[in-house]
């Protein structure tokens, strides 16, 4: 069962792979929206939400793409000794070690989010050192494998440009090295001469700009995916908001915060549908404030309100938090469930709730007592409990006839209902003397309060 206290518990949506959205970012995300995607331009809030949103996705293509890259340096060893069986061994050392351990260098880089500086400078200076080892390798390979090797870096570096995630000015400075490497082996490549060699690192310069203007076309549409996936979470908590504030609307009784006749009706048509909740373990209290229309009347509807809120928090406080349930059952009447209960843990508890009421000692002005002075907010209980066979409408009408008893006899006191016996088409409350000698006693104290 749920906690008598009508207290909403609050629900994180966060997770993982969610944004804390503040209004800051929301206001920015409806502005970036609203304009050019060509002009969006993050803030440093905006960039901190972006790269934590991002760091998974970009972090497994970074190091699946390293993993792959390691593994193909490696495979390539073998395959060597088909093209250049000459510089087996440097090969094997470049392609077989120095590669794949430059990689898994980088790997452990990327292993756990970092600042944008450390990412793109680290897959900067892994595209550099592969460059040069490989450059290297051409040098040492000579003839037709010298231009292979070099237009096998420039492909891996226009590869790497497309592939990596990174800011845009780390994407330039990968171009102008891997151009500038490119230039630098290819104008001593004595297989061609100096014109060659320019028009050659032009061609590759304008195919691997194409490329970083590519990535920079990806960047600035994951950003706009970004801004209307933030769009889509802000819009989606109000929804989930605003549908958990109209349940709560619907279930809770605003002026009291307990749930109200609907959510009690749902509680205990739940009960009655689990088999291994014992019926005769259940009990229903019945609670009517004394004498409340002559306080509305008296002090007016805000008075009324205020002993309402005072008397429906006592009576949450008087129950087993974990275990009973109080609601508002409509005007100054409320309705306590208690399961796993025995009459005695009933009586207990309908003895503290009617002490505790009588403890606040609200003043009642329409109520005059003897001496001429005004009288005490008090409250009457009915008390029934539950058996096989009887409809929970029926141990209701019990529990309010017990509750009638109580006010008949002259309020302020606890009644406990009778086993079900039909007489005169009538279900009859009995006081509590009907019950053990222990409890005649103490209802006998009670009735004439």
């Amino acid at each position: 069962m749920e906690p008598a206290a009508g207290s909403q518990n609050a629900m994180p949506l966060d997770d993982a792979s969610r944004v804390a959205i503040t209004p800051a970012l929301e206001a920015e995300t409806e502005r970036l929206l609203s304009e050019r995607t060509r002009d969006i331009r993050f803030s440093p809030e905006m960039i901190r939400a972006y790269r934590k949103k991002d760091w998974p996705q970009r972090s497994k293509i970074a190091r699946a793409w390293m993993v792959w890259v390691a593994l193909i340096s490696m495979t390539f060893v073998p395959i060597s000794q088909l093209l250049a069986p000459h510089s087996l061994q440097l090969t094997a050392l470049i392609s077989g070690l120095l590669v794949p351990a430059l990689h898994g260098c980088a790997y452990l880089v990327w292993r756990k989010p970092r600042s944008a500086v450390v990412e793109g400078a680290s897959l900067v200076a892994l595209m550099v050192g592969v460059m040069l080892a490989y450059g290297t390798l051409a040098v040492a390979a000579g003839g037709s494998d010298y231009e292979r090797y070099l237009i096998c870096i420039m492909y891996v570096s226009t590869i790497a440009i497309v592939v990596f995630n990174v800011d845009y000015v780390w994407a330039l400075a990968l171009m102008v090295c891997s151009t500038s490497i490119f230039f630098g082996f290819e104008i001593f490549n004595p297989a061609i001469d100096i014109k060659e060699a320019i028009g050659t690192s032009a061609f590759f310069a304008m195919g691997i700009f194409a490329a970083t203007i590519a990535r920079k076309t990806q960047a600035i549409l994951a950003k706009k995916a970004f801004l209307l996936s933030l769009r889509n979470q802000y819009r989606s908590d109000a929804l989930t908001n605003a549908n958990r504030q109209l349940e709560i609307l619907a279930t809770r009784d605003p002026l009291t915060g307990l749930g109200n006749r609907r959510s009690a009706t749902d509680l205990i048509e739940r009960l009655w549908q689990d088999p291994t909740m014992a019926k005769a373990s259940i009990a229903f209290i019945m609670a009517d404030i004394d004498q409340f229309k002559r306080l509305n009347d008296s002090a007016g509807h805000a008075a009324g309100d205020d002993c309402i809120r005072r008397v429906a928090r006592m009576i949450e406080n008087s129950v087993r938090q974990d275990q009973d349930a109080v609601f508002r059952y409509g005007g100054e009447e409320f309705l306590i469930v208690l399961v796993h209960a025995t009459p005695d843990l009933a009586w207990t508890m309908a003895q503290r709730i009617r002490s505790a009421v009588e403890a606040l000692a609200i003043v009642n002005p329409g109520v005059r007592l003897s001496d001429g002075s005004a009288g005490r907010i008090t409250i009457s209980l009915g008390i029934a409990f539950a058996q096989d066979g009887a409809a929970a409408e029926t141990v209701a009408k019990w529990a309010d006839d017990a509750l009638y008893d109580a006010k008949h006899a002259g309020r302020n006191a606890v009644f406990f209902a009778t086993s079900p016996a039909l007489q005169d088409g009538r279900d009859h409350a009995k006081p509590a003397t009907a019950q053990t000698n222990d409890f005649g006693a103490k209802l006998s104290r009670a009735n004439r309060m």
